[in-house]
């Protein structure tokens, strides 16, 4: 099933590379439906409907077990990884509100999809690009540029996931209730957060172990990130950032950020003893986009993480785990050792290539990415690796990607030896109207 699976993919990728219909980016499909909100149209709205769908191929970890308990090693499935419905509306030359709304990670074990507002904030200008102020339930955050990094516009075809730490544990996909400021000096380019994260979990009881916990804070936190532009200048009206413009622009940035959390970490001593401790996340990347001759590109991201969520924090995730039971230390389906205090080295590296090379059809991205994770839990490093393409049928608005994605799995903890890579092979099509 996995081969023939991947094997159609590769297919459906070539048809769709090889198509003679000539790509009209003016109107192949439609730009954002756009309503003045005056006579002279400097007051908008601006609508945004985007999903992607996905047919996956998963190798599964050792034990895991359907729904109903049949042993299971691998399965394909569909899913709607992302759907959602924004609203950009600009109500005078100063004020922006922003509204966002739509469900993540529907499949067949789902039950009906849960639509809840993403994004629901208010921007003022107080002086243009250089410094606007805002609030509301908004996705604005530090640590990296990937941290910040546009769904839509993404060059793998999905975001790592430990890009995102706090995500659902302290906020609300990655949003949380705060004020910003944002802007760009020179060639500089700032964004600074202060926000109440949201609590999920009560006090956590004493563990056996002496490893840091979650704590149900009620302290404020702190969140930056900066950019210094040498080529072109960026600036952005809504927090989210493109990881590739795919040749359409010269960019190479250096970033720094954070995520500071008081408060938020429970560590506990033999005699029951708590203490509390303070969660840090820090980052630091280098991201370049580089056109050259015959409309080629390449792009280039790097980021280190170090991340403090208190002693020998280890956290596992996966992607639409369905699946159930299983034997690995990581639990079952396609979970992994993903987020812990430790320090991650994550790059990709994409290469567009020429307009010639199939101008009938669009632009072809090739893609890797690599993860080294170092965590303080685990007594070896361990590995993720990822290769890919995309299809730019029309820009980022219909885009076909493919992506195989090989995980590590820990055979024992203790000795923290990986003892096999199991594979995941994803197509996605996004539809951005």
């Amino acid at each position: 099933m996995k081969r023939s699976f991947i094997l159609l993919s590769l297919i459906c990728f070539s048809i769709l590379s090889s198509a003679k219909t000539p790509v009209d980016h003016e109107s192949k499909i439609a730009n954002n439906l756009l309503i003045p909100l005056n006579d002279s149209g400097s007051a908008y709205s601006k609508l945004s409907f985007a999903t992607q769908f996905w047919a996956r191929q998963t190798k599964l970890n050792p034990g895991s077990a359907t729904i109903s308990g049949d042993p299971i090693a691998s399965e394909f499935d569909f899913a709607l990884r992302r759907t959602r419905f924004s609203m950009f509306n600009k109500l005078n030359k100063k004020t922006t509100f922003y509204t966002q709304f739509g469900f993540n990670n529907l499949n067949a074990s789902s039950s009906k999809p849960t639509i809840y507002f993403h994004d629901v904030w208010a921007m003022y200008d107080l002086l243009p690009k250089s410094l606007s102020l805002g609030f509301g339930l908004n996705g604005w955050n530090g640590i990296s540029r990937l941290t910040n990094a546009s769904y839509q516009k993404t060059l793998t075809l999905d975001n790592p996931g430990f890009n995102i730490p706090s995500v659902n544990h302290s906020d609300l996909e990655i949003r949380q209730f705060g004020i910003f400021i944002k802007g760009t000096l020179n060639r500089l380019n700032y964004r600074a957060v202060i926000s109440k994260p949201m609590v999920y979990n009560g006090v956590p009881e004493q563990p056996e172990t002496k490893n840091g916990y979650e704590f149900p804070s009620t302290q404020l936190a702190w969140k930056a990130y900066t950019t210094w532009n040498f080529w072109e200048r960026e600036y952005f009206q809504t927090p989210y950032v493109p990881m590739t413009y795919f040749g359409e622009k010269k960019i190479c940035n250096l970033g720094i950020g954070f995520d500071f959390y008081p408060g938020s970490v429970a560590e506990f001593d033999k005699s029951g003893g708590r203490t509390l401790k303070d969660r840090m996340l820090l980052g630091a990347d280098y991201f370049m986009e580089l056109p050259f001759k015959n409309n080629q590109a390449i792009s280039v991201y790097s980021v280190i993480y170090n991340y403090n969520f208190g002693t020998n924090y280890l956290r596992t995730s996966g992607t639409m785990n369905r699946w159930y039971d299983g034997t690995a230390t990581e639990g079952a389906g396609n979970t992994e050792y993903k987020i812990g205090t430790g320090n991650i080295w994550y790059s990709t590296l994409g290469y567009l290539l020429p307009q010639s090379f199939m101008e009938k059809a669009g632009r072809l991205q090739l893609f890797c990415a690599y993860a080294l994770k170092d965590f303080e839990a685990l007594p070896q490093k361990i590995y993720n690796y990822d290769f890919g393409a995309n299809l730019f049928a029309n820009g980022h608005k219909l885009k076909f990607s493919m992506q195989y994605s090989l995980r590590p799995l820990v055979k024992n903890i203790d000795a923290g030896v990986p003892s096999q890579h199991l594979g995941t092979f994803i197509f996605q099509t996004q539809i951005v109207i």
